[in-house]
Protein backbone atom coordinates (compact mmCIF):
# COMPACT_ATOMS: atom_id res chain seq x y z
CA UNK A 1 0.00 0.00 0.00
CA UNK A 2 1.17 3.33 -1.02
CA UNK A 3 0.34 6.41 0.86
CA UNK A 4 -0.59 9.44 -0.27
CA UNK A 5 0.41 12.66 1.39
CA UNK A 6 -1.49 16.08 0.47
CA UNK A 7 -0.28 19.67 0.75
CA UNK A 8 -2.40 22.79 0.24
CA UNK A 9 -0.74 26.27 -0.29
CA UNK A 10 -2.70 29.33 -0.79
CA UNK A 11 -1.15 32.38 -2.30
CA UNK A 12 -2.79 34.94 0.50
CA UNK A 13 -4.48 38.49 -0.03
CA UNK A 14 -2.23 41.68 0.71
CA UNK A 15 -4.18 42.89 3.27
CA UNK A 16 -6.03 41.39 5.71
CA UNK A 17 -5.54 37.81 4.95
CA UNK A 18 -4.75 35.04 7.05
CA UNK A 19 -2.19 32.81 6.96
CA UNK A 20 -3.79 28.92 6.06
CA UNK A 21 -0.19 27.51 5.73
CA UNK A 22 2.52 28.40 8.01
CA UNK A 23 5.85 28.30 6.52
CA UNK A 24 8.33 29.99 9.75
CA UNK A 25 10.52 32.04 8.11
CA UNK A 26 12.46 35.18 10.07
CA UNK A 27 11.02 38.04 7.89
CA UNK A 28 13.98 39.57 7.41
CA UNK A 29 15.79 36.87 5.89
CA UNK A 30 15.82 37.22 1.76
CA UNK A 31 15.97 33.37 -0.02
CA UNK A 32 16.68 32.87 -3.57
CA UNK A 33 14.20 30.68 -3.66
CA UNK A 34 12.48 27.89 -1.43
CA UNK A 35 12.04 24.34 -2.11
CA UNK A 36 10.48 21.14 -0.88
CA UNK A 37 12.15 18.50 -2.31
CA UNK A 38 9.21 16.82 -4.40
CA UNK A 39 9.25 17.10 -8.06
CA UNK A 40 7.17 15.52 -10.82
CA UNK A 41 8.78 12.23 -12.45
CA UNK A 42 8.64 13.83 -15.94
CA UNK A 43 9.70 17.27 -17.55
CA UNK A 44 6.77 17.73 -18.75
CA UNK A 45 3.10 18.05 -17.48
CA UNK A 46 -0.33 18.82 -18.28
CA UNK A 47 -2.98 21.56 -17.06
CA UNK A 48 -6.50 20.71 -17.35
CA UNK A 49 -9.34 23.66 -17.89
CA UNK A 50 -11.55 21.28 -19.11
CA UNK A 51 -13.98 22.25 -15.80
CA UNK A 52 -16.70 24.10 -16.46
CA UNK A 53 -16.06 26.63 -14.01
CA UNK A 54 -12.76 28.00 -15.75
CA UNK A 55 -14.27 30.31 -18.33
CA UNK A 56 -12.76 30.45 -21.83
CA UNK A 57 -11.54 34.49 -20.89
CA UNK A 58 -9.05 32.72 -18.29
CA UNK A 59 -7.40 30.14 -20.77
CA UNK A 60 -5.13 33.10 -22.10
CA UNK A 61 -4.04 34.33 -18.96
CA UNK A 62 -3.30 30.61 -17.82
CA UNK A 63 -1.67 29.70 -21.35
CA UNK A 64 1.01 32.94 -20.45
CA UNK A 65 1.35 31.81 -17.09
CA UNK A 66 2.78 28.51 -18.65
CA UNK A 67 5.06 30.21 -20.54
CA UNK A 68 6.76 32.07 -18.19
CA UNK A 69 7.81 29.02 -16.34
CA UNK A 70 8.64 27.39 -19.77
CA UNK A 71 10.72 30.23 -20.85
CA UNK A 72 13.00 29.51 -17.64
CA UNK A 73 15.98 27.65 -19.87
CA UNK A 74 15.06 24.27 -17.98
CA UNK A 75 14.03 21.31 -19.41
CA UNK A 76 10.65 21.09 -17.73
CA UNK A 77 7.80 22.29 -19.19
CA UNK A 78 3.80 22.96 -18.67
CA UNK A 79 1.00 22.27 -21.78
CA UNK A 80 -2.47 22.47 -21.89
CA UNK A 81 -4.14 19.07 -22.02
CA UNK A 82 -6.91 16.66 -19.90
CA UNK A 83 -4.19 15.47 -17.59
CA UNK A 84 -6.59 15.59 -14.67
CA UNK A 85 -4.26 18.37 -13.08
CA UNK A 86 -6.97 20.95 -12.87
CA UNK A 87 -7.54 24.79 -12.32
CA UNK A 88 -10.86 25.43 -11.22
CA UNK A 89 -12.84 28.18 -9.58
CA UNK A 90 -15.46 28.55 -6.52
CA UNK A 91 -16.39 30.79 -4.08
CA UNK A 92 -14.39 29.42 -1.25
CA UNK A 93 -16.07 32.72 1.22
CA UNK A 94 -12.85 35.06 3.07
CA UNK A 95 -9.72 33.68 2.63
CA UNK A 96 -6.98 32.63 0.28
CA UNK A 97 -7.09 34.38 -3.06
CA UNK A 98 -6.26 30.40 -4.91
CA UNK A 99 -5.54 27.12 -3.02
CA UNK A 100 -2.87 24.17 -4.96
CA UNK A 101 -3.18 21.07 -3.39
CA UNK A 102 -0.45 18.60 -4.36
CA UNK A 103 -0.68 15.02 -4.15
CA UNK A 104 2.52 12.83 -3.85
CA UNK A 105 4.15 9.70 -2.81
CA UNK A 106 7.36 9.65 -1.12
CA UNK A 107 9.28 12.79 -2.83
CA UNK A 108 7.39 12.18 -6.15
CA UNK A 109 4.63 14.61 -7.44
CA UNK A 110 1.38 12.55 -8.50
CA UNK A 111 -1.60 15.39 -9.00
CA UNK A 112 -1.79 18.69 -8.74
CA UNK A 113 -4.97 20.99 -8.64
CA UNK A 114 -5.14 24.82 -8.44
CA UNK A 115 -8.61 26.43 -6.99
CA UNK A 116 -9.15 30.24 -7.24
CA UNK A 117 -11.63 31.99 -4.97
CA UNK A 118 -14.73 33.76 -7.00
CA UNK A 119 -15.33 35.45 -3.26
CA UNK A 120 -12.79 38.27 -5.19
CA UNK A 121 -13.18 40.09 -7.87
CA UNK A 122 -10.63 38.83 -11.03
CA UNK A 123 -9.39 40.54 -13.92
CA UNK A 124 -7.54 39.31 -16.93
CA UNK A 125 -5.84 42.70 -17.81
CA UNK A 126 -4.35 43.92 -14.79
CA UNK A 127 -7.17 46.38 -13.56
CA UNK A 128 -6.57 48.10 -9.95
CA UNK A 129 -9.91 46.94 -8.75
CA UNK A 130 -9.33 43.13 -8.98
CA UNK A 131 -6.48 40.47 -8.54
CA UNK A 132 -4.49 39.69 -12.09
CA UNK A 133 -5.65 36.06 -13.44
CA UNK A 134 -2.31 35.87 -14.84
CA UNK A 135 -0.08 36.89 -11.86
CA UNK A 136 -1.86 34.67 -9.46
CA UNK A 137 -1.95 31.65 -11.72
CA UNK A 138 2.21 32.12 -12.52
CA UNK A 139 2.79 32.00 -8.56
CA UNK A 140 0.59 29.50 -8.15
CA UNK A 141 2.21 27.09 -11.11
CA UNK A 142 4.86 27.52 -9.09
CA UNK A 143 3.82 25.36 -6.27
CA UNK A 144 2.92 22.87 -8.76
CA UNK A 145 6.68 22.74 -9.15
CA UNK A 146 7.31 22.45 -5.27
CA UNK A 147 8.69 26.14 -4.55
CA UNK A 148 7.54 27.64 -1.26
CA UNK A 149 6.29 31.09 -0.61
CA UNK A 150 8.67 33.88 0.25
CA UNK A 151 8.25 36.07 3.31
CA UNK A 152 11.26 37.95 3.45
CA UNK A 153 11.10 41.89 2.81
CA UNK A 154 13.67 41.47 -0.59
CA UNK A 155 11.48 38.86 -2.04
CA UNK A 156 8.39 41.17 -2.58
CA UNK A 157 9.29 41.72 -6.23
CA UNK A 158 9.56 37.68 -7.06
CA UNK A 159 6.91 35.38 -8.18
CA UNK A 160 6.57 33.34 -5.32
CA UNK A 161 6.08 36.05 -2.98
CA UNK A 162 3.45 34.93 -0.25
CA UNK A 163 0.76 37.58 -0.69
CA UNK A 164 -0.46 40.09 -3.64
CA UNK A 165 -2.80 43.33 -3.88
CA UNK A 166 -5.31 44.34 -6.07
CA UNK A 167 -3.95 45.37 -9.81
CA UNK A 168 -0.70 43.49 -9.25
CA UNK A 169 0.57 42.04 -12.19
CA UNK A 170 4.21 42.24 -11.16
CA UNK A 171 3.95 37.82 -10.96
CA UNK A 172 3.10 37.72 -14.71
CA UNK A 173 7.07 37.25 -14.82
CA UNK A 174 9.78 35.18 -13.21
CA UNK A 175 12.39 36.99 -11.07
CA UNK A 176 15.98 35.46 -11.40
CA UNK A 177 15.57 34.03 -7.82
CA UNK A 178 12.73 31.70 -9.61
CA UNK A 179 14.53 31.15 -12.64
CA UNK A 180 17.16 29.51 -10.63
CA UNK A 181 14.55 27.86 -8.48
CA UNK A 182 13.03 25.78 -11.41
CA UNK A 183 16.89 25.24 -12.91
CA UNK A 184 17.49 23.90 -9.34
CA UNK A 185 14.72 21.18 -9.65
CA UNK A 186 14.66 20.38 -13.44
CA UNK A 187 18.60 21.37 -14.32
Amino acid sequence: MRNILILTCAILLGVGGFLALAIFVNPTDTLAYSYSGKKWNTTSVGVDVSDASWPSSWISPLASAMSAWNGASSPFTFSSSASGHKFTRSNMGVGPLAVNTTSYIGSTIVDCDTNFNLYYSWSTSGSGCCYDVQSVATHELGHWLMLYDLYGGGDTEKTMYWSATTGETKKRSLHSDDINGINYIYP
